[in-house]
């Protein structure tokens, strides 16, 4: 609870305010910032608040149990300055700590009532499924993460399978080119040796012809000189050296007879220049080299057996898949049998609350809707629908319900589920009701702050004479708003004034008549206490 709120020139309300640990009232004329006040406390937690200047610091004194914390927000040099206990700290520390003490509800925040989250859970926390939803979204956390693995696996082995046919077809085109070692020096010498056949052949002929063939012939001619030569015996020299230049000569036609001449070949010039743009086209693939295409081939027959070994892993993560389901639907199933006895449950409790607030002919039902896969809520989502006229059927509540028959509901739900050790923070959620329906207004709201702290912002004396304790907001001179505790004569004085506009007899009765059941009602219980 919080024992303790001070304020100093936010906006323009100075003061402090010692609340009570039951229900706090709020009440001022239109102006003086009752709201602003509320948001006070969220400015406290870190929330920017556009009132606020230089100089500005709220400060709250929560009593947790037997400990008590202070936590204090101030500006100073246009910079936020936060205390946990005297001591600087981060904002974030003041709203982890803080955040969860506090419930703020109001008609516009009443809304979350529509959203179809909060209904679920609304029924979940009357199914008390706080520990069985938490074994639940763990188990739910295992299964996608093993559902995330197998198809990750999975994914991956179909690009297994992609990269299994590349490496298959590449492995083919290579052996089938079936490069042999020096096969591409070969044919690019036969290569030119084939594109040049006609005139090897005119060459073979016209040296033959001239060197050894032709009449007289190169060799006819030198034998004949030799012969001369030999005739003479002069000159042994020359004609040894005549005898050597023959016998090279002879070297040479038989060089030519055995080497010029067109080369024996099954393949034609166009058959060669294929074989070798085959040769290159795979170089450039797989190459630079055909020593490097070599390597290649190696290597990519040994990633597909690695490849080709098969899918053990995908099948174990299947069945790991399949069991953390089978786990997942029996818990769910579980879950969601208790959330349709909770509904029902939420049904009768509410019912009776409807009554007590003048909905006594309105219905309300829980929807559950299946969802096809499992989620992290559940099996199914619902939604709630509601109907606050006996002629009119059921319909969504988001569509059915009103602002007034809202702020009821929500006020029927925090009865039946207001949470302990948490400050509950009302702002105006009495607006637009009057009579019987303000005195039960008055009623849960006092309920509920038998549990846990109430501060409420009402307009309404019904509400005010219930409460433990009534601040009023006043303007003083020069624009300021003080912050003002009533009790005994002006609290009688207000509530005049708030039920027949002036401090009358007629209003100081009713005034008393109040204050008066609410003691009534007060001693009752307290005798029903001790019994």
């Amino acid at each position: 609870m919080i024992e303790e709120l001070r304020l100093f020139k936010f906006g323009a309300i100075t003061g402090e305010l010692l609340f009570s640990p039951g229900l706090n009232v709020i009440i001022g004329e239109t102006g003086t910032g009752k709201s602003l006040l509320l948001s006070s406390i969220n400015f406290l937690k870190g929330e920017r608040s556009p009132i606020a200047s230089e100089g500005t610091f709220v400060e709250a004194l929560f009593k947790l149990g037997e400990e008590e914390l202070s936590v204090r927000r101030e500006l100073k040099s246009s910079r936020s300055r936060f205390f946990l206990n005297g001591m600087r700290v981060p904002q974030k520390k003041v709203e982890e700590i803080v955040s969860p003490l506090i419930l703020f509800q109001s008609q516009r925040l009443a809304t979350e009532l529509l959203k179809p989250s909060y209904q679920l859970a609304l029924v979940d926390e009357v199914s008390s499924n706080a520990e069985l939803l938490k074994s639940y979204r763990e188990l739910y956390l295992k299964y996608k993460e093993a559902l995330e693995r197998f198809e990750k696996l999975r994914q991956e082995l179909s690009d297994r399978e992609r990269e299994i046919d590349v490496l298959k077809f590449q492995i083919s085109e290579i052996e089938e080119a079936d490069i042999k070692e020096g096969e591409e020096e070969e044919l690019l010498e036969l290569k030119e040796l084939v594109s040049k056949a006609e005139e090897l052949r005119q060459l073979r002929e016209k040296s033959l012809y001239l060197l050894y063939e032709g009449e007289p012939s190169a060799l006819s001619l030198i034998s004949e000189v030799i012969r001369e030569f030999e005739g003479l015996s002069l000159f042994p020299e020359i004609r040894e050296r005549l005898e050597e230049i023959y016998y090279g000569l002879e070297g040479v036609v038989s060089e030519i007879e055995g080497r010029v001449e067109p080369p024996e070949t099954r393949m034609s010039l166009s058959e060669i220049e294929e074989r070798l743009i085959r040769i290159e086209r795979i170089k450039r693939k797989y190459g630079p080299t055909l020593l490097d295409v070599r390597e290649f081939l190696k290597k990519a027959k040994e990633r597909l057996e690695l490849l080709e070994r098969g899918d053990e892993g995908l099948k174990e993560e299947e069945e790991r898949v399949k069991g953390l389901r089978e786990e997942l639907l029996k818990l769910g199933r579980e879950l969601s049998a208790r959330r349709r006895e909770g509904a029902e449950r939420l049904k009768e409790l509410l019912r009776k609350e409807f009554e007590e607030l003048g909905l006594s002919e309105a219905r309300f039902e829980v929807e559950f809707i299946p969802l096809e896969e499992p989620s992290p809520i559940g099996l199914e989502r619902v939604r709630f629908f509601f109907s606050g006229n006996p002629r009119l059927p059921l319909s969504p509540l988001s569509e059915a319900i009103s602002g007034g028959e809202l702020s009821r509901f929500l006020l029927s739900v925090l009865k039946i589920l207001s949470p302990e050790n948490t400050v509950m923070v009302f702002d105006e959620i009495d607006s637009g009701m009057s009579g019987k329906i303000l005195r039960k207004v008055a009623e849960k709201l006092k309920e509920i702050g038998k549990k846990t702290q109430v501060i409420a912002v009402s307009h309404w004396p019904q509400v005010v004479a219930a409460a433990d304790r009534v601040f009023k907001l006043e303007k003083a001179e020069g624009g300021e708003v003080k912050v003002k505790l009533l009790e005994g004569e002006e609290l009688r004085r207000e509530l005049s004034i708030m039920i027949s506009g002036e401090v009358s007899g007629g209003g100081l009765k009713a005034a008393d008549d109040l204050i008066k059941s609410w003691e009534e009602r007060w001693h009752t219980e307290q005798a029903d206490t001790k019994r």
